[in-house]
């Protein structure tokens, strides 16, 4: 077992999940399928990724809002 940092957005018709230490990112009509879907996403990337590619594990992410240029 390991511990993931994840954020969720909602468009209005989804929920997007995002993992913040790998790249794997899925969606869901509902916060809990959200939740799910990225769990399962997430044990597939790492069944097929392999521990090796997760050595530098993220300790601790930090949230913020900026604004840039667009």
């Amino acid at each position: 077992m390991r511990t993931v940092h994840a954020v969720f957005l909602n468009d209005g018709k989804w929920f997007i999940a995002r993992c913040l230490d790998v790249p794997v990112t899925t969606q869901g009509r509902t916060l809990v399928a959200a939740k799910k879907n990225l769990k399962e996403a997430l044990e597939l990337y790492f069944e097929t990724w392999g521990r090796s590619q997760s050595k530098n594990q993220i300790k601790e992410v930090y949230l913020t809002s900026m604004e840039v240029a667009a």
